[in-house]
């Protein structure tokens, strides 16, 4: 296990040494959990930025999309006409006669 020698603020280390003592764990455990919060803090927080540029990503591919295709109906449009529509599929079969 490494070792680090730091400095902290006036103040924090008495407030470092407070909360560890109510957690009943040692200094060091103390400042080992609150970095590894924060580390994965950090890593979220990196996470939700590239997924949002992601998503801008796609919006805007979407966008090229779209602008590039004829005019027409929109989408709301198109889901109302399948929702009158029923599927060949979803046709009842006829009934089998006995001869």
């Amino acid at each position: 296990m490494g070792k680090a020698n730091i400095s902290f603020p006036g103040g924090m280390l008495e407030e470092i040494d407070r909360r560890a003592a109510a957690a009943g764990i040692p200094r060091s455990a103390f400042v080992q959990e609150a970095v590894g919060h924060y580390v994965a803090q950090l890593d979220y927080e990196r996470e939700r930025e590239a997924r949002a540029e992601r998503i801008e990503r796609a919006i805007e591919g979407m966008r090229e999309i779209g602008a590039s295709l004829p005019p027409g109906p929109d989408g709301v449009t198109l889901i109302r006409r399948m929702r009158e529509e029923v599927p060949e599929w979803l046709t009842p079969a006829p009934e089998p006669r006995d001869e």
